[in-house]
């Protein structure tokens, strides 16, 4: 059996939403699985041909080099596979994965969630083709987020558009909208990356209750102007006082980069999920590459750092096996 899981790329926190809103955007990473063809006790290889360890009953290819991924079983897809066949009490199979990377590795796309959303569907659907059990796309998502241990970029991965999601004591709700496509991204990606896990641990313990209410107020109007399809309004929503300033302190420029994009023509600019990842929300494509080129430009004159700028869009459909 050979297949590819697709998963398209998501951005987080939108401004005022943190940990709450998550958007599926036009960008992919694409996983192959090959259950034949593999022999138990085969070593898996790396990039460049070599065999540094055996792990038994994985294969594992990229277009990415062992700087970005790791090539044995500790690689999360992986992990993602094996927790579904153990869950099931089932040996996991020999597997032959290869990763094709189309989301780039610096962070802010939600790359990792892609991998737990690949691993899962991957082992779903063969768990199924061999007489075990079935499972939906709402019970790969409420494992998945066990297992990201955070829902707004597992959820717009699985179940693509928009979405408002909310993890609390073990169960995930979220609710689908459909974004407005006046409204488009300018995605500006530099050349370093920014660790979750520091972007997380540098945020404060408590936060002061005016920011509290400024972001749920934005938040809240950021979702009722999705919901009436209200663009003028939806505008005005990119806002926050809970996480970015602090973790500007581990993206150099990014306030600089934000406010250029801004005089540049952006209706809204924000830190895409922990980041490295800046993006702007545009309204047009004569703006977008105005303000894609003003932000690279102001990065490396502000930092000394190289960014690259793409232009996406949000995708009504998540993961699939294509």
């Amino acid at each position: 059996m050979q297949f590819t899981v697709q998963v398209p790329a998501s951005t987080s926190n939108l401004g005022p939403g943190f940990d709450t809103l998550g958007l599926a955007l036009s960008l992919y990473n694409n996983y192959t699985f090959d259950t034949e063809g593999i022999a138990s006790g085969s070593a898996s290889p790396r990039n460049d041909g070599n065999m540094p360890r055996n792990d038994g009953d994985l294969i594992y290819t990229s277009n990415l080099s062992e700087e970005h991924v790791e090539y044995n079983k500790d690689n999360l897809v992986y992990r993602a596979f094996d927790y579904l066949f153990k869950k099931e009490k089932l040996a996991t199979p020999p597997i032959k994965i290869h990763f094709e990377a189309g989301i780039p590795v610096t962070g802010g796309f939600g790359s990792s969630s892609t991998a737990i959303v690949a691993g899962l569907m991957a082992a779903a659907k063969i768990i199924e083709a061999n007489g075990g059990a079935h499972y939906s796309r709402e019970q790969i998502l409420k494992i998945g987020t066990q297992l990201d241990g955070h829902p707004d970029n597992i959820t717009p991965a699985i179940v693509g558009g928009f979405v408002v999601c909310v993890y609390a004591n073990q169960e995930l709700s979220y609710i689908k909208l459909p974004w407005n496509q006046d409204l488009f991204f300018v995605a500006v990606t530099p050349n370093f990356k920014t660790p979750t896990a520091k972007a997380r641990a540098i945020l404060p313990a408590k936060v002061n209750y005016q920011d509290a209410v400024f972001n749920i107020g934005y938040s809240s109007l950021l979702v009722a102007a999705v919901a009436s399809k209200n663009t003028e309004v939806l505008k005005k929503t990119f806002k926050d006082r809970l996480h970015q300033e602090n973790r500007a302190t581990l993206v150099p420029g990014m306030q600089y980069v934000l406010d250029t994009g801004l005089e540049a023509g952006a209706v809204g600019t924000m830190l895409s999920g922990a980041g490295s990842t800046l993006i702007a929300v545009v309204d047009n494509q004569a703006t977008a590459e105005a303000v894609g080129a003003a932000m690279q430009t102001a990065w490396l004159q502000s930092a000394g750092i190289k960014a690259e700028y793409r232009f996406l869009r949000a995708v009504d459909d998540g993961a699939k096996i294509v």
